[in-house]
């Protein structure tokens, strides 16, 4: 019997593609203990039925496998490449900023090394517009 909630359309990709997410942040990060089921229903918005599903899903498919002993889940050599492309993807336009530009992506500042310092300068008196 399937116990998972009806999602809408993508609604299992999407989770596939967070889980995947999660894990690598929970590596990269060394968070040790959040890699377990209950660790992933706490962080994550869905039902464990869900979680589990796509757990086995993820597991099937050679991206993810459970550790017996600790019962967390770690991401196979597969699972790591295909989660850090997802994971660069997601949040690329956090991690594009370099130091002391700023946030907006059409800022001259982002490409140009006497537009970054004029825009730094700008946000230190708080002149900047973005």
């Amino acid at each position: 019997m399937d116990e998972r909630v009806n999602d809408s359309p993508g609604g299992d990709i999407a989770r596939r593609d967070e889980i995947l997410e999660f894990l690598y942040w929970v590596e990269g990060e060394g968070l040790q203990g959040s890699g377990t089921l209950a660790g992933m229903v706490r962080f994550l918005s869905h039902p464990e039925a869900d979680v589990r599903a796509t757990l086995q899903e993820l597991g099937s498919r050679g991206d993810v496998i459970r550790d017996d002993v600790t019962g967390e889940y770690q991401l196979t050599g597969t699972g790591r490449r295909e989660a850090a492309r997802r994971f660069a993807e997601e949040f690329a336009p956090l991690l594009n900023q370099g130091h002391g530009e700023c946030s907006d992506p059409n800022c001259d500042c982002h490409t140009n090394p006497a537009a970054a310092a004029e825009c730094h300068a700008a946000r230190a008196h708080r002149e900047h517009a973005h």
